[in-house]
């Protein structure tokens, strides 16, 4: 016949793992883990589904001049969704009230997609790409209007916002703080021939993320679901 401490000991084992440092069993914390309380790096199948199957064109520049190149305003989308094409610069591309865009490269492969709108938080404000005139860009049918305009490379070191960027023409290699302006999302690093970096955001007052990230030259920097992050420079 059992004791009643021994009947007792597993409520009291449960009630341990409830309280924070009460387990006696508790196992340390894996490198993963700690990765994610200190920098909010994800790692695992949550981490491939976000990137997904990554298009070699992502590394790839256009010629940005944007010389004679004026915006393409879609003033009409129809239910089936919209294809176009423009010549080869960099764009932003915008769209109401919210839909998807897409961007397919010269073999229809994508190479790019984001929720863009002008009032949902589930979606960013804009997507900047470069664009080659091989490639098509799609919006489909959530949209009454889309706006493809180009716009100048300017090397900015205190912010991004949702899109691709290169490291050494859009912003300069070094280390840093990135912290979301609001909302939720994710920021991807991009390096030839290596794994990528996957960090989530999350803005507002409560629970609000910084994340100390490291770029090199030559890297991609892939601002998901997230309108604006703020980048502030590390010593």
């Amino acid at each position: 016949m059992k004791s009643t401490y021994s009947r007792m000991l597993p409520a009291f084992i449960v009630g341990c793992l409830m309280l924070s440092g009460c387990n006696p069993m508790q196992e340390k914390p894996s490198d993963q883990t700690l990765a994610y309380m200190e920098d909010f790096q994800l790692f695992g199948p949550e981490k491939d589904e976000l990137i997904g199957e990554l298009n070699p064109a992502i590394y790839r520049t256009v010629n940005r001049s944007n010389e004679g190149l004026d915006q393409l305003p879609i003033t009409v989308v129809p239910q089936e969704g919209v294809n176009v094409q423009v010549p080869t610069g960099r764009y932003m591309i915008t769209g109401y009230p919210v839909g998807n865009i897409f961007v397919y490269d010269e073999n229809n492969e994508l190479i790019v997609t984001e929720i863009v709108g002008s009032y949902s938080d589930a979606s960013a404000a804009s997507l900047t790409v470069d664009i080659d005139a091989s490639y098509t860009i799609r919006a489909d049918g959530g949209y009454e209007s889309v706006n493809v305009a180009p716009i100048p490379t300017i090397m900015s070191p205190e912010s991004l916002s949702n899109g691709l960027w290169t490291v050494g023409i859009d912003i300069e290699a070094g280390t840093y703080k990135a912290t979301p302006a609001y909302g939720h999302g994710y920021l991807a690093i991009y390096e030839e021939g290596k794994e990528p970096v996957l960090y989530e955001l999350i803005g507002g007052e409560i629970g609000k993320t910084a994340s100390v990230i490291e770029l090199k030259d030559g890297q991609v920097v892939h601002l998901k679901k997230v309108s604006v992050v703020l980048l502030e420079a590390v010593e």
